[in-house]
């Protein structure tokens, strides 16, 4: 027993430090951030080749694409990576029947050994793509403006040769719904603010600008091709530096998506996200880990720390509650709430409120996507969701994970 009063409070108050340090010290970085203004003089702008992989998507192709044909940009063209569709997509794109200008397509009949689907069609649309940028969506994707592209492209420089956008799911009154709608905050919260501490690690293929000779330089996908995940997130963990990196979070280049419905579909989803994080680089996985981590234990071991009244605290004389004063006041059943247990849950609920303060701030920075009211509860369902996924990711083979 004397063992968990010592062990139990040095967990607790270091899970609360290391939480600290990213609430104070990486995450406000995103808070203070404002994205390079559109340039609407100049029509002198790099050509973009917009790479769209689908997989029997025709109803979302015919709703994206005369979205996407409507972007109001100089010079691009949107390449469609039709990844041996039978749905239709390839006579559509064929014989052209929506009558687009700027779509161009790449067929592809079958895979060669050992190359998932997304990444080979990622890499033939590429391939395909005559311009100097390459921007990365879905078929299941919209954008919030027609300013898209030109927003994206203005945070484009000379140091920077990625851009990470924000990609929000879309609204629907569900328990599920709310679940992925945080998690898609709490994950875009962090790999914004690591970029702009100059640690860049992630982006997300649903809104994701990179130069095009980057791509080929880097060799593409070629060190994880095999694996089902990573055409977003692996490939910028190897190319980025803490200088190539620039974010986009104004609301004009959001990309809306649709959330899985069911339970098991988000599961599989999530797997596959989150299995390739293993392949990330040593400082990434330390510092995500550590992230993690102290906010498990920040949640999971309160009550037990609160609990456990250690023989070797002594409060100071000027923090206790005479026990004359609570006599005098009828107050004797508050004496179980030791000086103990109001320390602890001073220091939990300090903690607590900084975190919200901080993720209401970050929540209204990347448009209100959910309710900050209802933070504090997501962020403890958020902290269940880390430790199952979390299990499940260590004991999991990526190789084995199904990408539908």
């Amino acid at each position: 027993m004397v063992f968990w009063h010592y062990l139990l409070p040095i967990l607790f108050f270091t899970a609360v430090f290391v939480q600290l340090i990213f609430i104070l010290g990486i995450f406000p970085g995103l808070l203070s951030h404002q994205d390079t203004e559109r340039d609407t003089i100049s029509s002198q702008k790099p050509g973009v080749s917009v790479v769209v992989a689908a997989w029997n998507e025709l109803e979302n192709l015919k709703e994206l694409l005369p979205i996407l044909e409507a972007q109001q940009y100089p010079d691009f063209e949107i390449v469609v990576a039709d990844d041996r569709s039978h749905d239709g997509t390839y006579d559509y794109l064929l014989f052209n029947e929506g009558g687009y200008s700027k779509v161009n397509f790449v067929r592809i009949e079958s895979l060669p050994a050992h190359f998932t689907a997304k990444k080979f069609a990622v890499t033939m649309g590429i391939k395909k793509a005559t311009k100097d940028i390459i921007l990365l969506t879905d078929a299941d994707c919209r954008p919030t403006s027609d300013y898209w592209i030109d927003t994206m492209v203005a945070q484009l420089s000379k140091e920077k040769d990625i851009v990470l956008g924000f990609s929000p799911y879309s609204f629907e009154d569900s328990r599920l719904n709310s679940l992925i709608r945080y998690e898609t905050f709490q994950t875009a919260l962090q790999y914004f603010s690591f970029a702009k501490a100059n640690m860049p690690y992630m982006g997300v293929g649903r809104n994701l600008m990179y130069r095009r000779d980057l791509f080929w330089t880097s060799n593409g996908f070629s060190s994880h091709h095999g694996l089902l995940g990573g055409d977003d997130d692996l490939f910028v963990n190897e190319v980025s530096n803490k200088t190539n990196v620039a974010i986009c979070i104004g609301e004009e280049a959001n990309m809306v998506s649709e959330p899985k419905r069911t339970w098991s579909d988000w599961i599989t989803q999530k797997r596959r996200h989150l299995s390739v994080g293993k392949r990330y680089k040593f400082r990434d996985k330390f510092l995500l880990g550590s992230l993690a981590t102290s906010q498990l234990l920040c949640w999971f071991i309160l009550l037990p720390t609160f609990f456990i009244k250690p023989d070797w605290f002594e409060a100071p004389e000027w923090s206790r509650i005479p026990t004359e004063w609570l006599d005098d006041n009828h107050l004797q059943d508050f004496y179980p709430y030791n000086d103990w247990m109001r320390l602890i849950t001073l220091v939990f609920f300090v903690w607590l409120l900084i975190r919200w303060l901080i993720l209401a701030k970050a929540n209204k920075k990347l448009n209100s996507t959910l309710s900050s009211f209802r933070i504090p509860y997501y962020d403890f369902l958020y902290a269940c969701y880390y430790l199952v996924f979390g299990l499940i990711t260590i004991f999991s083979n990526p190789k084995k994970i199904k990408w539908r």
